[in-house]
């Protein structure tokens, strides 16, 4: 037992020298490699996923960390060994070198804590804020309307793009312009800069200065923050309760697309992107899995190069723009990465240092690829966005540059839909850029404001223009109680305890076009768990439980969700079952609506149990001055409260197979309840306008019951 014990203390020993001093040399490391981060970069990851890793970090690690912490640790072993032969006595040498390297830890924890300012990050922690949630406009409940032609979008990421880099007289802070081709894109397009005359990019706010923080930012107007970070370790949701571009594109009918050069798994991208819009996946471990790479163990830099991923986006853009489709395709690059870029067989020796010659080689990349996108017949209905995830982490390579040069990201959106509806140069950060993006394809935005963002093509104010760049981050960097509750940590709606008491009620309409069949169905009253969903899916079934046709369903600006599904093989009164599924962050489907009936005279789907016979009422229709309002008025109903939806559907001869539905408002009690809508008609043909009413009996039977025009 001596003899075990003596053995165990050993062990212990070498692992608490171990340990000390791979702790100290690895805080030594993070102040050299990182020394400008901030402490909340720090903590998201260490606690987020590090699969997918650049192998240079991993190598710089152990050369500068891991080594020098097995040399301490040999060290004190065989001083050990030599002094226990020299009949020195054990215990004081013990202590004398756990003392050693326990002041070694000390020394290096106390310079981290004043570096990067950890007591003050844990202050600040302590106290709750309300700025997001009184700032944050939920896309999920924003109007957000798109064009009758959707355009495609093509998103960049481009790795530690600054307009830094860019000489003075453009607005940069280098004596010469490695990014000239930048530059001449920057100018020709949108960079907010007014009449300056110079590149103006966006400002980097708390939790949006390293790549992950910035694509969240960049895509949902929301900084990582709060809770986030056990979300992302975990690997199974990421922001969960936030509605982010990828969903809104996909309610939209969009195809989403990721394509980075690096393992997606790295700081919880994966998750992110497949949880929100349900992203095609295209990354260093599909391109080695699907034969796209030269061999079967072909690695460079943190996956592949950027001439790559270039190659590989334009094989995808053919195959996106020929499917009939919109299509989002986000690209993120990666030669610019710190410490110093990954020099590819395209780059130059410029400009003398090897990190300036891989941003020219970037620039000059990035040109090529927008210029072959010119020549592609998709384009003229394609806006194209190219932001900088962050500012770069090079520990040198901006070290000569004036300390009170403002740094900014590279930002340009190419072929916008819409112009700034002032000339002004503006004060922004990549949370703008979420509906900047969604404006500049033509959407119109409620209150031009979505998550924390601005959509910068309006006069309204960003948060950096209305509280101070100095204000916004000492808020966003407290905790958010909202964050953690709401977006982060968000309880997700049980679908298995929905019943219709949440009003989720449909209409079913027949009709005729292309010499095919169609089913058009509204869905109703889905706003109280909208936010909870990520979307609908309507599915008609035939006999055996097979799928006759299925579609996401689209809503539209009176919060309808409406789907048109082609019938042609359903026979005349074949017994068919309509069936509406809500799916969920994770992108599963529950059934939340399911009805069977059977095919009429190709006007209703007609369902086999008995119900309350619709009542008639009195209805009016009337047109503004200007014949672009419609408002609908029905009223004079027997038994009001047996009515759980009216509403008004309305089309002209090019939407039969796609109608639009409207909720009618009531107003009054019971005995004078009023229903009643006023509808935006301008996208109509007048001449063929068709309006019909509907109700919706306490029996749950949807009918035709009143023609006011036709």
């Amino acid at each position: 037992m001596k003899k075990f014990g003596s053995v165990v203390l050993k062990i212990l020993f070498v692992l608490a020298v171990f340990l000390l001093a791979l702790l100290s040399f690895s805080i030594f490391w993070t102040m050299y490699v990182w020394p400008d981060v901030s402490f909340d970069q720090i903590v998201f990851h260490i606690i987020s996923p590090i699969a997918g890793t650049g192998s240079n970090i991993l190598i710089d690690f152990c050369l500068r960390s891991l080594l020098p912490a097995v040399a301490v640790t040999a060290g004190a072993v065989i001083l050990k060994t030599v002094l226990k032969k020299k009949g020195k006595k054990m215990k004081p040498v013990n202590a004398a070198v756990i003392a050693a390297v326990a002041v070694l830890f000390i020394v290096s924890a106390s310079i981290f804590m004043t570096r990067y300012k950890v007591i003050e990050y844990f202050t600040a922690k302590s106290e709750n804020s309300d700025f997001i949630k009184d700032n944050y406009a939920d896309p999920a409940k924003t109007a957000i309307t798109f064009p009758e032609k959707k355009r495609n979008l093509i998103y960049i990421f481009l790795e530690s793009m600054e307009m830094t880099y860019t000489d003075k007289d453009n607005g940069g802070a280098l004596d010469y312009n490695c990014i000239p081709e930048l530059t001449k894109i920057a100018k020709e397009n949108d960079c907010f800069s007014g009449n300056s005359g110079k590149l103006n990019g966006a400002k980097v706010s708390f939790g949006a200065t390293y790549t992950m923080g910035g694509m969240v930012a960049q895509s949902s107007g929301l900084p990582v923050v709060g809770g986030i970070g056990n979300a992302a370790s975990q690997q199974d949701s990421f922001y969960p309760g936030a509605s982010v571009l990828g969903d809104v594109l996909s309610r939209q009918g969009y195809t989403n697309e990721l394509m980075v050069g690096s393992p997606v798994e790295f700081g919880g991208r994966g998750v992110y992107y497949t949880t929100h819009g349900s992203h095609k996946i295209f990354d260093y471990d599909f391109a080695l899995n699907n034969g796209k790479l030269p061999s079967k163990d072909y690695k460079v830099w943190w996956g592949y190069e950027d001439s790559k991923l270039f190659a590989f986006a334009k094989e995808e853009l053919k195959d996106l723009s020929s499917s009939g489709k919109p299509f989002n395709l986000t690209l993120l690059t990666v030669d610019t990465h710190f410490e110093d870029g990954y020099v590819c067989p395209e780059c130059k020796d410029e400009y003398g240092t090897q990190y300036a010659n891989v941003i020219a080689c970037s620039s000059r990349q990035i040109e090529a690829f927008i210029n072959w996108c010119k020549q592609q017949d998709f384009y003229e209905n394609t806006t194209i966005v190219l932001n900088g995830d962050h500012l770069t982490m090079d520990k040198d390579f901006l070290n000569s540059i004036d300390a009170k040069y403002d740094r900014k990201t590279f930002t340009a959106i190419i072929n916008s839909a819409v112009k700034p509806e002032e000339n002004t140069e503006r004060v922004y950060s990549t949370l703008d850029l979420f509906p900047t993006t969604l404006a500049a394809m033509g959407c119109k935005i409620e209150g031009d404001k979505l998550g924390l963002g601005t959509n910068l093509y309006s006069s309204k104010k960003t948060l950096f223009e209305e509280y101070g760049e100095d204000f916004v981050n000492a808020e966003l960097s407290k905790n958010s109680e909202f964050v953690n509750s709401t977006i982060s940590n968000w309880d997700p709606f049980d679908f298995n305890t929905l019943t219709y008491s949440h009003a989720l009620n449909t209409t079913i309409q027949f009709g005729t076009a292309d010499k095919k069949k169609y089913a058009v169905i509204g869905l109703f009253g889905a706003e109280n768990i909208n936010a909870k969903t990520r979307g609908y899916v309507a599915r008609l079934k035939g006999e055996n439980d097979s799928v006759i046709d299925s579609c996401e369903m689209e809503i539209d600006d009176d919060r309808i969700y409406n789907a048109t599904l082609e019938v042609t093989s359903l026979k005349q009164a074949q017994p068919a079952t309509l069936e509406i599924y809500a799916r969920d962050s994770k992108g599963t489907e529950h059934l939340v609506y399911s009805e069977t009936g059977f095919f009429g005279n190709n006007v209703m789907f007609e369902r086999s149990r008995k119900v309350d016979k619709p009542e008639k009422c009195n209805s009016s229709l009337a047109f503004s001055d200007d014949g672009k309002t419609m408002t609908v008025t029905a009223s004079g109903f027997k038994n009001p409260n047996d009515i759980s939806v009216v509403y008004v559907y309305v089309w002209d001869k090019r939407s039969v197979s796609s109608p639009k539905y409207y909720a009618l408002t009531r107003t009054g009690n019971e005995n004078g309840a009023t229903y009643s809508a006023s509808i935006d008609i301008t996208k109509f043909d007048r001449k063929t306008l068709k309006v019909h009413l509907y109700q919706r009996a306490s029996g749950g039977w949807t009918k035709i019951w009143k023609d006011v025009k036709e």
